[in-house]
């Protein structure tokens, strides 16, 4: 009889243990798919359209504009294939680009999992600013006959379950990684405002990219394609019409952003016309610490130094291996620092308050010490490059 219990107990924790292991890589699993839920690939019309807006303090118009140029014409000559900058128009700020890349899936020594991604990339410069569009994402995977449309294999009706709380099996990876090129994609832009230097390849195809760097990491495969992940609530992408052409993106960009700006007119008359004119132009803000400019921390000449703590025998002291830069928004002058994706961010993530001292290169004393509450909004993730955005409240320059 106790022979028979034993034999029972025993293989009823066989039965369990699986099954608490599979829940537990569950929930592992949801954690790690936060980043990738509702609003991580936002949508405009119907359209898939990824946009965000880069501040640098004290930058002119031509400044930005020429930057971006140099930035975007490398990005497209490394990826030596039909990749090219299509429209620039100096006077408007504008510069356009149509560009093909891969997206790597996995990679082993017996398969290789990649598609190329196909995209409009549309960049308007203005003064201190820059608005960074990528649109139009299409999906050329090996062995398809049809080109996949993103608005039919990343979108939140797609991808997501239908609370919202889980990636749907067989678009989960697409999401993803269309997700993280983004975000890769608007990393190396701001690296390029922020004074890095801009790599080019010398022509090779790039196979993979890093999310911490420009630099183009080139790799021979010699392995076969792997076998496609099919999605289980759609087989296949209906044929789409040719790529739209770049300045019929920039004007529906255009047309967008006026559409906008008009609603957000409309709405704002019935406060307007409450205000007095003396009163409205008294709550206009004055930007904080005018003496901090974008010269004064440059990360291409130094580096940026994070230290959270004031106890002397407590504190956390970190470089941001990325780099970092300035912005200001309202009247508020704001650090941003990157730290690597190999980096440790939980000390940081948790710090209400910090300094952030700006080191020149070979100078054992800060130039520059910034005392910054912690104002970050973007949830950090293992694994990436993450920016940390300080509100600075008092300065020192040395």
């Amino acid at each position: 009889m106790k022979q028979t219990i034993i034999t029972f107990c025993i293989a009823a924790m066989a039965v369990m243990l699986p099954l608490q292991v599979s829940a537990q890589k569950n929930e592992n699993a949801n954690h790690e798919d936060s980043y990738y839920l509702k609003g991580a690939v936002p949508e405009v019309n119907g359209k898939v359209v990824f946009s965000k807006e880069f501040i640098i303090s004290g930058m002119s118009k031509g400044e930005v504009y020429a930057k971006v140029q140099e930035w975007m014409k490398a990005r497209m000559q490394q990826n030596a294939n039909k990749s090219q900058v299509a429209y620039v128009n100096e006077e408007r700020g504008q510069i356009a680009a149509n560009g093909e890349e891969y997206i790597v899936f996995s990679n082993s020594i017996l398969a290789l999992d990649r598609t190329k991604v196909l995209y409009q990339m549309i960049a308007n410069c203005d003064e201190g600013k820059c608005v960074l569009q990528i649109r139009n994402i299409r999906y050329d995977y090996p062995g398809e006959k049809e080109t996949f449309i993103a608005e039919d294999w990343i979108s939140d009706d797609v991808a997501l379950t239908k609370d919202q709380s889980r990636l749907t099996r067989g678009f989960a990876k697409w999401r993803r990684k269309t997700v993280d090129f983004v975000d890769d994609m608007n990393e190396s832009l701001q690296k390029a405002l922020s004074g890095f230097g801009i790599v080019q390849n010398n022509g090779q195809p790039e196979e993979t990219r890093k999310s911490d760097a420009i630099a183009v990491v080139s790799s021979q495969v010699t392995s076969k394609e792997a076998e496609p992940e099919k999605p289980v609530a759609k087989a296949a992408a209906p044929a789409i019409n040719p790529a739209i052409p770049v300045a019929a993106a920039i004007n529906a960009a255009d047309a967008v952003k006026e559409t906008e700006v008009t609603k957000a007119a409309e709405a704002a008359k019935p406060a307007e016309a409450e205000k007095p004119a003396e009163i409205a132009k008294a709550a206009d803000p004055v930007e904080a610490f005018p003496e901090l400019t974008a010269e004064k921390v440059q990360t291409s000449n130094g580096r940026l130094v994070i230290i959270i703590g004031d106890d002397e025998f407590n504190r956390t002291t970190m470089t941001a291996n990325a780099g970092g830069y300035l912005s200001s928004d309202k009247g508020k002058k704001y650090i941003n620092t990157i730290l690597a994706p190999d980096q440790s961010y939980q000390a940081l993530e948790q710090a209400k308050e910090y300094t952030v001292a700006f080191y020149p290169n070979g100078a054992k004393q800060p130039s520059v010490v910034m005392k910054c509450i912690n104002a970050t909004i973007e949830k950090p993730g293992t694994g990436r490059s993450n920016t940390f955005v300080g509100e600075i409240t008092h300065v020192e320059t040395h």
